[in-house]
């Protein structure tokens, strides 16, 4: 499933990008769309808002983390959890994973 539009693309392709080696924002959409639409491995946890409203994962070896709309189906977020803010935030990345899972503000 793709980003709601060609400019919410571009936007987390002008972030998060970088991170991944993508080479374009398509390349990067897809990246996106495989490791939140894909099958889960042994390493990645996933969780739904209490709102209903957003799906999360997260693959705690190399810290990939994502956010999808659940209605719609649509991608939100896409981005590398850099290991200093986890560690200064919540201290690991599972508690980071629980307390996004948790949050009820967006």
């Amino acid at each position: 499933m793709p980003f709601a539009d060609a400019n919410q693309r571009a936007i987390h392709f002008a972030k998060h990008g970088h991170e991944f080696g993508a080479a374009d924002e398509l390349q990067y959409e897809q990246m996106a769309d495989g490791f939140l639409y894909g099958a889960m491995t042994i390493s990645m946890r996933e969780c739904v808002r209490p709102s209903g409203t957003h799906r999360l994962r997260v693959n705690i070896v190399n810290n990939y983390f994502g956010v999808a709309v659940v209605a719609c189906a649509i991608i939100k977020t896409y981005y590398i959890v850099p290991t200093h803010q986890i560690v200064r935030r919540k201290g690991t990345v599972i508690k980071f994973f629980k307390y996004e899972c948790a949050r009820t503000d967006t």
